[in-house]
């Protein structure tokens, strides 16, 4: 899991949704916005909807999953930013390598990879 100074505030996610810019994978849906302070380290979120799935379990191991990719590639991702991935429909039936190439895809697809 990742530390807490490197996860979203709740009060961040009103800002992120209507600022950010938005990116698609059949998995994922990522939004990215610009932290308001400079030399601040990126910030993660992971978002399970009960239209997702309806056990908390299936939820919570997705969100684990989603936190483990990057705490593994959080050296090349670049700082300064909020990135909130909500879990698309669908979403609970990928393996875990699955996940990890959606996630640096879409990473790589928002220009987020140094």
């Amino acid at each position: 899991m990742l530390p807490k100074n490197r996860r979203i505030a709740r009060k961040d996610f009103t800002n992120i949704l209507s600022n950010g810019r938005k990116y698609n994978s059949p998995i994922l849906l990522l939004n990215i916005a610009k932290i308001g302070k400079s030399g601040l380290n990126s910030q993660f979120s992971f978002s399970v909807s009960k239209k997702v799935s309806k056990s908390a379990v299936v939820r919570n191991k997705l969100r684990r999953r989603g936190y483990s990719v990057i705490e593994n590639n959080i050296k090349n991702i670049k700082p300064e930013q909020f990135l909130f991935f909500s879990y698309k429909k669908g979403g609970e039936k990928a393996k875990y390598k699955e996940l990890e190439s959606d996630i640096i895809g879409l990473l790589e697809k928002s220009f987020m990879l140094k």
